[in-house]
């Protein structure tokens, strides 16, 4: 049998296109980046077009053409590709008229490429054998997917530059492609012994090519469409619309409709003809060469079909009405009163998103080209949604961890899981439970460790007392050489004060440097009391530091917890009324009965347990699996394939955090269970706790650990107290290293004033002599007579004071006195030059009148207004030796 000819659409031919440059300027320009870092993605772009421009129409070419549609959607979301911004000039020629147009937009781009798709589809499904089933399927199947791509272009691209892609040659491309999927079904349809079923399809089928050939005339009138796709069309108006009626008059047959059956086989031959009629006409006017859209044998293909159809109707007809004329005796009705045949449409537009499967698409498009640059838009978006991750988790985290708290804090109220261990009454537990608590703790371990390091690569406490030592005594040297300066310098200058009075104006003793030993005294007093208390404090621990001192594998450290064990055990205690000893073995009490329901409870209570701690893990599981899951996530390929959507965020939002609900809930069921558990719990654990004998083990071990806990608190208060003495040995070596400095250049510059106020002294000593000699020699001269020369030449001769009295008590002052008590007498003097021996030897010996004596200096005043000692008094310092 023949194959009814169907019509595919020619491809759009284009030029040439550098995507390369264009692309690198508006990175470097926009993005501010290095366009080299992406000179392979500007290229593979590029490419992609290259290999578009030869496409095949094959599944091939359909898949090259659309993985570079793909790209270009994915290129549109980062580069604005128009007249104004990225210029690239597209140029294609209409596939009917074979006229160029150029544009700069990549819409235009988009919608050509779109177009050739659908072309291609079209020629796919053209090239099918519908004489077999699959053949048949893949045409109908291509024909929808090609009137889908029309469609996108006619709802998505406005004002066509080409009429090919003008909305009108579109619409009716669209049209006409499913007229050809509806032929299809309507093929495979035959098959089936249906003929009500198939009338239907039929007359859809017709009536398609109908409004194809209503639509196309004024295109082909304008040289758009080939006259032989109109001619094509309306033959299979009429062909379709005839096997319709024949089909329905095989069902108006099988419904006892003889007289319908023979109108409708009436029309049915009147539309065979004209078919075969118009097919006639077409096998003279066709020509292959000129016509490629069409199979070579479109025309005599279709000759065959409708004169075989007509052969077919024409043979029912003559059958149908011979058998009413002579059997059935029905009205045969006549073409106007018979009613139309119902269609039934069984072709649909194939979405452009349906064209391929959710798994095929991403393979065919291939991964973003240039995923790397990311707009700034997306950035940000992107930013939003991480921080509702970020919610999610912190909020999920919290949940776990308030969960957690309350289950450890349930757990340390009731002192689970170690106070289990009291009720484990086998030999081996038992032992195992002594050994425990016969040994140091891991903590006190780990004090005794530290210590004995401390001791062997930080100075031993004894090393420290004894650098200490020597800076305190080495301050206490030195002040006391410092107190021995000041005295002396006070006894002088207290000497010389007295002896020349005001003559002796030398200033007082320097009261700053008083005070400045003063302050160090005092100081040195306080740290050493400082000292003294720092070493009652390491005697109070030293028997436990020393135990320490010697590290966490020591006898000793074992002999004190295994002695508190004993003494712990040995005491008796009364329980319930009777006395029990702690010493007693468990095994030597008869338990046999309680002993079976302790274990029991003990096992509902340690069953508890180990359930909280699965569930436990399992919620922390599910929150760091949940934690990967957000890290993971990125949706920056969704923000950029919706970013020209308006407000997506939101529901985009909600859309994607949806996938961690599952994580969510797991945590929430988790946290539930925690509770139940919980609960069971506390009710089996106080079951446990009321049983007599549960008391009255829970007693021994109290005695026994509260034995253990009071040796720890002692050795952590020792341990406190080691580090206590030692920071405080450290601090006061770096005390009296100071203060050492302090006194150092205390004493420098104390003895450079002393040696200066030395100089000073014997200066001043040796002016006020001086001034007593020229004080003594003018008295001399008012006694002597003046005028005489004898007399001058002998006071002139004296070297010293003491010569200069000595000589002076020798001679008389008789003369002078009555010189100058008669001062109207002219004095003349001797004519003999005077002679000591020529002075009455009875005569009294002259004796100087001492001068006046000074009046008391003012008492020297310190600086905090007290009359300074005449020594300082010297402190007394404490001391003591480790």
């Amino acid at each position: 049998m023949n194959q009814s000819p169907t019509i595919h659409v020619p491809t759009k031919r284009t030029d040439e296109v550098d995507w390369a440059s264009p692309l690198k300027r508006y990175i470097q320009t926009t993005y501010q980046e290095d366009p080299e870092k992406y000179a392979d993605e500007a290229n593979s772009i590029h490419r992609l077009r290259q290999d578009m421009r030869g496409a095949g129409k094959d599944l091939t070419g359909r898949d090259l053409l659309y993985r570079y549609y793909g790209q270009l959607e994915l290129l549109d979301l980062r580069f604005p590709v128009d007249e104004n911004h990225i210029r690239v000039s597209f140029t294609w020629y209409d596939a009917f008229t074979h006229k160029s147009t150029s544009q700069f937009s990549l819409a235009y781009e988009k919608a050509s490429t779109i177009f050739n798709i659908a072309s291609v589809l079209s020629a796919i499904a053209a090239s099918q054998n519908r004489s077999e089933s699959e053949g048949l399927k893949r045409a109908f199947n291509f024909f929808q997917a090609s009137a889908g791509m029309y469609t996108y272009i006619n709802d998505n691209f406005l004002h066509a530059p080409s009429t090919d892609l003008s909305r009108d040659t579109v619409k009716l491309l669209s049209q006409l492609m499913l007229s050809q999927a509806q032929e299809c079904f309507l093929e495979q349809s035959l098959v089936k012994n249906k003929p009500a079923l198939i009338a239907k399809l039929a007359a859809q089928a017709g009536w398609s090519y109908g409004n194809t050939v209503e639509n196309m005339g004024d295109l082909v009138s304008r040289s758009v469409f080939d006259r032989s796709w109109l001619t094509i069309c309306q033959i299979k108006q009429k062909y379709l619309s005839s096997i319709a009626q024949y089909q329905k008059s095989l069902a108006c047959e099988g419904e006892s409709k003889y007289g319908e059956c023979v109108g409708r086989l009436n029309i049915a031959e009147t539309l065979a003809k004209e078919a075969n009629k118009l097919s006639n006409s077409f096998v003279s006017s066709f020509s292959p060469t000129t016509t490629q859209t069409l199979p070579p044998d479109a025309a005599t293909s279709l000759q065959e079909l409708t004169k075989s159809n007509l052969a077919l109707i024409t043979e029912k007809k003559t059958s149908a009405t011979k058998d009413n004329d002579i059997v059935y005796h029905e009205i045969v009705p006549q073409e106007s009163v018979i009613p139309p045949i119902d269609k039934l449409n069984a072709v649909k537009q194939m979405p452009i998103q349906e064209l391929y499967g959710n798994n095929e698409i991403q393979k065919v498009i291939g991964q973003d080209i240039f995923h790397r640059l990311i707009p700034l838009s997306v950035h940000e978006s992107a930013s939003l949604y991480s921080e509702e991750k970020a919610k999610i988790v912190r909020s999920e985290t919290e949940r776990c961890d308030i969960s957690n708290s309350e289950l450890e804090a349930a757990l340390e109220y009731m002192k689970l899981p170690k106070i289990l261990g009291k009720f484990k009454t086998s030999n081996n537990d038992e032992s195992r439970y002594l050994n425990e608590l016969a040994s140091p703790s891991l903590e006190v371990k780990q004090w005794a460790q530290m210590i004995k390091t401390e001791e062997e690569h930080s100075g031993t406490i004894l090393e420290l007392q004894t650098n200490l030592n020597g800076l305190k005594n080495s301050a206490k040297e030195s002040l006391d050489e410092i107190f021995k300066t000041l005295e002396n310098d006070h006894r002088d200058y207290d000497t010389m004060k007295t002896k020349y009075g005001d003559l002796w104006t030398q200033a007082s003793p320097i009261a700053s440097f008083r005070q400045d030993f003063l302050t160090h005294s005092s100081t040195l007093e306080k740290a050493a009391n400082s000292d003294q208390h720092l070493l009652q404090r390491y005697n109070q621990y030293l028997n436990d530091i020393v135990i320490l001192q010697k590290g966490e594998n020591s006898d000793d450290l074992e002999q004190i917890f295994a002695e508190a064990l004993s003494l712990s055990l040995s005491n008796d205690t009364f329980v319930g009324g009777r006395r029990v000893s702690n010493a007693e073995s468990l095994l030597d009490v008869d338990t046999s009965k309680p002993e079976e329901d302790i274990n029991t409870k003990l096992h509902k209570v340690e069953e508890c347990l180990s359930n909280l701690n699965k569930i436990k893990k399992e919620r922390m599981d599910t929150l760091n699996d949940l934690k990967d899951k957000t890290h993971q996530d990125d949706i920056s390929h969704l923000l950029i394939l919706n970013k020209k959507s308006q407000n997506i965020e939101p529901q985009l939002f909600a859309t994607e955090l949806e996938k961690f609900s599952p994580y969510r809930n797991r945590i929430t069921a988790s946290i539930h269970h925690q509770q139940v558990l919980l609960q069971d719990l506390t009710t089996n654990y106080k079951s446990l706790m009321e049983n007599d004998d549960a008391k009255k083990l829970q007693t021994k071990w109290d005695y026994a650990e509260q034995g253990k806990r009071v040796v720890c608190d002692r050795l952590r208060k020792a341990k406190d107290g080691y580090l206590e003495v030692k920071d405080g040995l450290r601090k006061g070596i770096q005390f009296y290293a100071d203060l050492n400095d302090l006194i150092e250049n205390l004493s420098k510059n104390l003895h450079q004033t002393t040696i200066a106020r030395q100089k000073e002294s014997s200066e001043l000593l040796q002016s006020i002599q001086n001034q007593e000699q020229q004080r003594v020699k003018d008295q001399i001269n008012k006694l002597i007579l003046p005028n005489t020369p004898s007399s001058n030449q002998a006071i002139n001769s004296y070297d010293s004071i003491a010569q200069l009295t000595e000589g002076t008590n020798k001679l008389t002052i008789n003369p002078a006195i009555n010189y100058l008590n008669n001062t109207s007498q002219t004095y003349v003097p001797s004519i003999s030059p005077i002679r000591k021996d020529s002075y009455p030897t009875a005569s009294a010996p002259y004796v100087p009148t001492a001068p006046p004596k000074p009046s008391a200096p003012p008492a020297l005043v310190n600086i905090y207004g007290r009359p300074f000692l005449s020594k300082i008094t010297r402190p007394t310092y404490t001391s003591y030796t480790f």
